[in-house]
């Protein structure tokens, strides 16, 4: 039999004391328990009434996460794949085939592509669960492939019946996440250290911004190779957003986030063109391009190809060489990194 602690609101074995029991509480009252509470699977997830197996008699632990693991990912889970590959599609696409993506609910949006959705969440376990497969897919698809810009009456029709482009009848502009911009910067300039793994590091900060820091807050990592890593691996602090992030809307880490804003500020502008971070890639993008070429027109092509994978028309070969006449490598690969083609997939 069992009694109940008032002052504590534990359940306590009379013969003994023993780890307490996790319990129901009627109305959420601690002091109410009303039955034992056992894991299992959230039931408006599970009308099949799957439950959790016991463990195996020489297993090391309960062997519930496995099983969660497991249920999750079963062919014939309802939500998991078709919630996965919808953030992949807004993630490349702006916008997911629900436009709600955080709520697959009743009070959520349908699916533009119902159809579509369906597939595509049959293709992630078949294609083993791998990400990069699904990303792959979705790039490489016509629907992805399509110009953001067109002409004739065929582009006008497209336009008056999908306005807002929910039907994905063209590309819809997308603006690099803060993250991907520093990258890009440090890929373009050389720089990019793309070593895998290891710890988070902390590249320093503006003076502006350590000033108003406590002491060993943000203690900059020694290794200044460190300094040049993915933005993956720089360390967040829930009180501290590194600036870039901050300035490109990295959202509060204190809150979640389904689907990141994307706002358009002059602090954006500033960032880009006068901070610290982007003077250094310019100046790297300068010595790598002096570097690798010879003549001015070798350097607009170099930098070209560097910056937006592709060769310079002839008016901006014309251009450049008007800009490089009588100003630095350094401000024409500034203006090159500043540009919407640099930070736009279009």
């Amino acid at each position: 039999g069992v009694k109940r602690d008032g002052k504590l609101g534990s359940v306590i074995a009379e013969k003994g004391r023993e780890a307490p029991v996790s319990h129901v509480m009627e109305r959420g009252d601690f002091r109410r328990p009303v039955a034992v509470a056992e894991a299992a699977f959230l039931r408006v997830l599970n009308p099949e009434g799957a439950r959790i197996p016991a463990p195996e008699a020489d297993a090391g632990s309960s062997m519930r996460r496995t099983a969660f693991a497991r249920w999750l990912t079963r062919p014939e889970h309802p939500l998991t794949a078709r919630v996965m590959v919808n953030r992949l599609w807004q993630h490349h696409f702006g916008t997911g085939i629900v436009s709600s993506s955080g709520d697959f609910g009743h009070t959520g949006e349908v699916p533009t592509h119902p159809e579509l959705l369906d597939w595509l969440a049959t293709e992630f376990p078949a294609r083993g669960w791998s990400l990069k497969e699904m990303h792959r897919l979705m790039v490489t698809s016509r629907a992805y492939r399509q110009e953001s810009r067109g002409s004739g009456e065929a582009w006008e029709a497209a336009l008056a019946r999908d306005p807002s482009n929910r039907l994905v009848s063209r590309r819809t502009r997308r603006r690099l996440e803060g993250e991907a911009i520093r990258d890009a910067f440090l890929a373009v300039s050389g720089k990019l250290n793309t070593e895998a793994g290891g710890t988070s590091v902390r590249p320093p900060l503006p003076d502006e911004v350590v000033s108003t820091l406590l002491r060993n807050q943000w203690e900059v990592t020694p290794d200044k190779a460190g300094h040049r890593r993915r933005s993956i691996y720089v360390f967040t602090r829930r009180n501290l957003r590194y600036p870039v992030f901050e300035a490109f809307d990295r959202p509060d880490s204190n809150l979640a986030c389904s689907r990141r804003d994307r706002s358009t500020t002059a602090p954006q502008s500033l960032m880009l063109l006068n901070s610290e971070f982007s003077l250094a890639a310019a100046e790297a993008l300068a010595a790598r391009v002096s570097d690798e070429t010879k003549g001015t027109a070798d350097s607009i092509a170099k930098a070209y190809a560097l910056v937006f994978s592709r060769p310079p028309s002839e008016t901006e070969r014309a251009m450049g060489e008007r800009f490089l006449a009588s100003g630095s490598v350094v401000d024409y690969g500034l203006a090159l990194l500043n540009t919407n083609e640099a930070i736009y997939i279009d």
